[in-house]
């Protein structure tokens, strides 16, 4: 919610003149670093007896996460494409185009993978089964039987960077789904961001 009201703020302050999707870039942008900050204060903070008592407060439900993910991950992404189709290309010779855009690409792919760090905990101490069972664990953990945070996002950003797990083993059927739709959207979102770098260097070079 806060990080909703600031970009709010920044979006209407930002100068007229910069267009449109411009604007909207850079209030993602600074969406997404207000929720990293946030979220990673939590993250580096909180001790595991609170997370056992707060994992489903710091996550949300399991539509809301679907949809946070997807909007993390892509918002960018398209933002960028609604630029590079638009008739004004004037955008492209703008310094700012290429930074904004890394930077972008990058804080929607720490955000994505961010979320699930509380999905996965949320799922960990206080989830469901296949049935609606209550379930705790789901995840071998190696010499380590109250994972905080840190272990979490050691989980979730691994999964994110190779699409597969390390050392750390799934054990419950439901996070091995979730882990599947980690997986997919990270590969996804990779091959676009592969995608869209080619275009931009391609457009960069006429």
């Amino acid at each position: 919610m806060i990080s909703l009201f600031i970009t709010g703020g920044a979006f209407f302050l930002i100068e007229r003149e910069v267009p449109v999707l411009f604007r909207l870039m850079i209030a993602w942008i600074i969406f997404s670093c207000v929720f990293l900050i946030l979220s990673w204060m939590v993250i580096f903070l909180r001790q595991v007896d609170q997370i056992k008592k707060k994992a489903v407060e710091d996550d949300g439900s399991t539509i809301f996460v679907f949809f946070m993910v997807i909007i993390s991950s892509f918002t960018n992404i398209f933002i960028v494409l609604l630029l590079m189709m638009s008739k004004d290309q004037t955008f492209m010779e703008n310094p700012f185009f290429v930074p904004l855009n890394v930077a972008g690409i990058l804080l929607s792919w720490a955000m994505m993978h961010t979320i699930y760090v509380f999905h996965y905990a949320h799922e960990y101490y206080n989830g469901t089964g296949i049935k609606g069972e209550r379930f705790t664990g789901g995840l071998d953990f190696p010499s380590e039987k109250n994972p905080d945070y840190m272990d979490f996002a050691y989980f979730s950003f691994v999964m994110g960077s190779t699409f597969q797990v390390s050392d750390v083993s799934i054990v419950s059927k439901r996070i091995r789904r979730i882990a599947l739709v980690h997986g997919v959207l990270s590969f996804l979102f990779n091959t676009f961001v592969v995608a869209l770098t080619i275009n931009i260097i391609a457009g960069l070079m006429k």
